[in-house]
């Protein structure tokens, strides 16, 4: 069987099934601080996931998992009120229209009953699924536990293909870190440091980068429409194929940066900064949008 660490926190679990969001976790554990409730009963309070499900993860999951398991996948989706028995019964009536070619699971996320994410979740565990990846939910719980608690140095971390969208992680430092397809839509990391972080194929629409300082990084077809980079350092960092349009660039740096198949907008009317080291497309005149050529002083 696969092993979880010993009784991890049920808030782990749950953000690995794909229960709920990184945002809500950290909700729950800033009002746990506050208050003397269980983190389950705090994130059912607004309806986030059900008492039920609270209940199952946190007094019968590690003992499930420690034993073969003996009943069908749709056995624990039920005790874990994830699925209902109407919807069971529906489930059913599908399946037979379709000569019973299409398993339960597949048809509970094609119902938009269950995602996808918490499917794969229970298949690992459950059913020794390896080729299913893990991703690595411990280091993005430990991550905003200790950014509650205060802490800010995270270097290192590997956060690839997470969601952090929404999330608040301001002034920490994840140099080195791998953030490799991580969902970052809408998320404030502004006065962060992100030297050589991994941030291929990352999602960081809508994300505040104000003041983050991503020299060297890989952002390479990253998404950053619409984002906040104002007095963001790119020095020496990879942004081919990135999307910049609409992103606010006023006083950040792109000096020795690879920006070979980058978009932007149009047109400035603030000042963006590059230098003689900076790589562009042949056909984008950067002087002609309003960037500014300087020297190659360092920023950071």
């Amino acid at each position: 069987m696969v092993n979880l660490p010993s009784k991890p926190p049920l808030g782990e679990i749950l953000l690995e099934a794909g229960l709920i969001s990184i945002k809500q976790i950290r909700i729950a554990l800033e009002e746990q601080k506050r208050c003397d409730l269980k983190i389950g009963e705090i994130l059912a309070a607004p309806g986030w996931i059900k008492q039920e499900t609270a209940n199952f993860f946190a007094e019968k999951w590690s003992t499930i998992i420690q034993q073969p398991p003996k009943r069908p996948l749709a056995f624990y989706l039920l005790a874990a009120g994830l699925l209902t028995q109407e919807q069971l019964i529906i489930l059913k009536n599908i399946q037979k229209q379709k000569n019973f070619k299409t398993r339960l699971h597949s048809l509970a996320v094609e119902q938009g009953y269950i995602k996808q994410e918490t499917v794969n979740f229970f298949l690992r565990y459950l059913y020794n699924l390896h080729n299913i990846q893990k991703l690595s939910f411990t280091n993005l719980y430990e991550l905003i536990k200790k950014h509650i608690n205060g802490n800010v140095n995270f270097q290192e971390l590997e956060l690839s293909q997470v969601s952090l969208n929404g999330v608040r992680l301001t002034r920490v430092i994840l140099d080195d870190s791998k953030l490799r397809q991580a969902n970052l839509n809408n998320s404030n990391l502004s006065h962060s440091s992100l030297i050589e972080v991994d941030l291929t194929l990352a999602d960081l629409e809508l994300a505040n980068l104000s003041h983050v300082n991503l020299k060297q990084a890989i952002l390479i077809d990253v998404n950053l429409q619409n984002s906040n980079l104002e007095q963001a350092n790119f020095q020496a960092a990879n942004l081919q194929e990135a999307d910049l349009r609409g992103a606010n660039l006023r006083n950040a740096s792109f000096a020795a940066a690879d920006l070979r198949g980058a978009k932007f907008t149009p047109a400035y009317s603030y000042d963006v900064y590059y230098d003689n080291k900076t790589i562009f497309d042949a056909s984008f005149n950067p002087t002609k949008v309003g960037w500014k050529l300087r020297g190659n002083e360092e920023r950071w």
